[in-house]
């Protein structure tokens, strides 16, 4: 089933009053460093797809791609450049245009991140996800939901079990078990996961069959 709801509500007066880590990122644009584990089970088998009860979803594409390391080395360092590549690849090979994505669980480590995914993945153009954001479209009814289960800055972030945890949240999506979260009619899901800041990025479309 679907995790249970978040226990501390994070209010606007407790974000403001979080301190600077570097201006303009406060601590709660942060997400928590923590412990954590996930697993998904991968097979080529359509068999267990047969079985009663069973929900077969398929990879449909797979994109990676690497930037410059250090960011201010970069040509246009607020453009994520392999989060851009990884995701064309990615719908490439599934044969998709950015239209059929009806969830993308993106790597928002930090508030900026998210924004700067959404804007360099191609959802957005740049310099608007801010707005597309505040105007409730990444809600769980809105266009283009993200993070359904509130991100890794809401569950925390065990890094190396991190892009694990987006696969088997986006299963439950596309199962239909997501619960309160559940965004209805998911059939088509992204998930992406970044290293350091954008440096290396790995990014996978799930469809429902």
């Amino acid at each position: 089933g679907a995790p249970p709801p978040p226990q501390k509500p994070v209010t606007e007066e407790a974000y403001v009053a979080s301190r600077f880590l570097t201006d303009p990122v406060r601590l709660l644009d942060a997400s928590p460093t923590c412990d954590g584990g996930a697993a998904v089970v991968i097979s080529s088998s359509r068999q267990l797809s047969q079985r009663p009860g069973n929900v077969f979803v398929r990879i449909a594409g797979s994109g990676a791609a690497t930037d410059i390391l250090a960011v201010h080395q970069r040509p246009e360092p607020l453009h994520l450049h392999a989060v851009e590549k990884s995701l064309a690849e990615a719908l490439r090979r599934a044969r998709l245009t950015h239209d059929a994505v009806d969830i993308f669980e993106l790597h928002d480590a930090y508030s900026i991140m998210a924004t700067l995914c959404l804007e360099s993945a191609g959802f957005v153009p740049a310099g608007e996800g801010t707005a597309f954001a505040q105007d409730g479209n990444i809600a769980l009814r809105g266009v283009l939901p993200v993070a359904t289960f509130g991100g890794l800055k809401a569950r925390g972030h065990p890094v190396g079990a991190t892009g694990v945890y987006q696969a088997a949240e986006m299963l439950l999506q596309l199962h239909g078990r997501a619960g309160d979260n559940q965004v209805r009619g998911a059939e088509v899901g992204v998930i992406q996961n970044i290293g350091g800041a954008g440096a290396s990025v790995y990014t996978h479309v799930l469809v429902r069959e």
